[in-house]
């Protein structure tokens, strides 16, 4: 949530800004962060009225600048190329320092403090989500693209180590969680959830399956924000565009429950999430109808305040459920729309109405009674 309030005030001075051409050049943008001077090599993806700039690096990383603080932009004569998975590996085993080891797999490059069989757990797991998660949109007809990025994770060796690094990286909110996706830095940041302090460290895949079964829902969190990163990387999601929370928190909801059982592969990918559904059902006794399902569509507010977010996800699965088992061709339209907005527009709730309107109709009270109809026949499974 803090890092979608961030955004919103970035959309104010890049308010009226255009996308540059897609043959970008590399350039070498140098500004000022907290009366520092940062240089950095990557590609003006946004340039405003005003002067200021949206720059991505060449691991994906945005920055955004604004005219009072770009000292200097210069051409390098070079095209933009993102960095290869091994030029990855070695620019973060540069910036986070020699404690890191590098951990490369097919799809992420890992940087870890933690028990390196935990890290190669993490990179098993995530390839098989990875996997799981093209193959399930695949055959709903909806082709990914592949990430222009190595997708990069970053684990810690304890909760201590992970609480100062994330106060850094993303601010005292992300310090108390388990793990979180950096929409601006494009990584996930978690830690070693199968350390017990007191104990050895875990030696077999058996062993940190045994340790992570004690903790479900860290587990949990840790897929939810895969997703998110999956998502953003892949052409669901654009990073810093206009995402109804309510469809990227329901997706990610939607995916987040693990099978650790499973070699093969990821069987729970649209299985009841019963947390979720037991949370909607209580919620469902005293939410407001038919304002509801509108308000989560067409704002965020719910899921930003302490009283109503938990609230605010169960619904976003339910919704997401429901409309996934038996309105999919809309969702797809739905969701193509979405992916097609452009980075740093926020758009009205007369908008996102509209949007939603275009692919699911506007009887709103007949959707609101299908909609609990079926949930409640989900309940009784």
């Amino acid at each position: 949530m803090w890092t979608r309030s961030c955004l919103i005030l970035l959309a104010c001075w890049l308010w009226g800004g255009f996308p540059l051409s897609a043959a970008e050049l590399l350039e070498r943008v140098t500004f000022e962060v907290h009366g520092d001077s940062r240089t950095v090599e990557g590609r003006v993806l946004v340039k405003a009225q005003d002067g200021g700039l949206l720059v991505q690096q060449r691991d994906g990383r945005l920055w955004t600048v604004t005219a009072e603080t770009l000292t200097q932009r210069k051409a390098t004569g070079q095209t933009f190329k993102p960095w290869t998975a091994a030029e990855l590996g070695r620019q973060l085993k540069k910036e986070l320092g020699p404690g890191f080891s590098i951990l490369q797999n097919r799809h992420y490059v890992i940087a870890s403090t933690a028990n390196p069989r935990y890290s190669r757990w993490c990179g098993l797991m995530l390839e098989r989500l990875h996997a799981a998660f093209v193959t399930y949109w695949k055959k709903r007809g909806r082709d990914l693209t592949s990430p222009e990025f190595p997708l990069s994770a970053v684990i810690l060796r304890d909760r201590g180590e992970f609480g100062r690094f994330a106060r850094l990286d993303a601010g005292s909110a992300a310090a108390t969680a388990v793990g979180y996706y950096s929409v601006m830095s494009n990584r996930m940041v978690f830690f070693d959830i199968a350390a017990i302090p007191g104990q050895p460290m875990a030696k077999t895949p058996a062993e940190i399956n045994r340790r992570l079964a004690t903790v479900p829902l860290a587990v949990t969190t840790i897929v939810h924000e895969a997703v998110h990163q999956l998502a953003f990387n892949t052409g669901l999601n654009q990073r810093l565009a206009d995402n109804p929370v309510w469809l990227t928190e329901g997706m990610a909801v939607y995916f987040e429950t693990p099978d650790l059982r499973s070699r093969s592969g990821w069987r729970t990918i649209g299985r009841v999430n019963r947390t979720r559904l037991a949370r909607f059902t209580e919620f469902s006794r005293s939410r407001r109808r038919p304002g509801s399902l509108k308000s989560l569509v067409c704002r965020d507010e719910r899921f930003r305040q302490e009283t109503s977010e938990v609230d605010a996800y169960a619904e976003a699965w339910a919704l997401s459920y429901f409309l996934l088992k038996t309105q999919k061709p809309q969702y797809l339209r739905y969701l193509s729309t979405i992916s097609a907005k452009p980075r740093l527009i926020w758009d009205t709730p007369a908008r996102r109405q509209a949007d939603f309107e275009a692919a699911f109709g506007d009887d709103w009270e007949g959707l609101e009674q299908r909609f609990l109809k079926y949930i409640r026949r989900v309940k009784s499974r």
